[in-house]
């Protein structure tokens, strides 16, 4: 029982990060999408799918992470590095937000086959790109901070933001 209960802490520690990061921006992206439907007259009443998201992030990031085909460009440079885990983390996301859909789609309609064909039929697939665009891009972010933070260490890094040791 200590074990898995210690098991289940590393990884909600290890989860936490990339779901707190991607909360705040879901969020953030939210909130400019509620600024600009009242713009237009339109009521948007709940966050809840930024919250989702940033669920989903923070759970495709936590597997990817245990891939060891991830670890293949981590004796290579930062560079390197954080365009091989942005690639993946996004390939995961992807998956993650394509089952998220399609899962409860295969019980309406009896198979995978039209469920499939019916999300693909279905999906507004300018706001699906537009989301991929900003979950990339925020990857690239959040992926560029956690491996210089990596490198540098969290002690180094907090006194090269924020001055002297904190």
């Amino acid at each position: 029982m200590r074990k898995t209960l210690k098991f289940l802490k590393e990884e909600f520690l290890e989860m936490l990060p990339p779901t707190i990061f991607f909360f705040v921006v879901f969020h953030i992206l939210f909130f400019i999408r509620s600024l600009i439907a009242n713009e237009y007259g339109i009521s948007v009443t709940s966050s809840i799918v930024a919250t989702i998201g940033a669920l989903i992030v923070g759970k495709a990031v936590l597997i990817a992470d245990k891939l060891k085909l991830l670890k293949l460009f981590q004796k290579s440079n930062l560079v390197h590095r954080v365009i091989w885990k942005v690639f993946i983390y996004t390939i995961m996301v992807f998956i993650f937000r394509y089952l998220e859909e399609v899962i409860p789609l295969i019980s309406k309609f009896g198979s995978f086959g039209s469920a499939n064909q019916h999300l693909l039929e279905e999906i507004k697939w300018p706001k699906f790109w537009t989301i991929q665009i900003f979950l990339v891009v925020f990857l690239i972010i959040y992926v560029s901070f956690a491996e210089l933070i990596k490198l540098v260490g969290k002690d180094k890094f907090k006194e090269m933001v924020f001055g002297k040791k904190v």
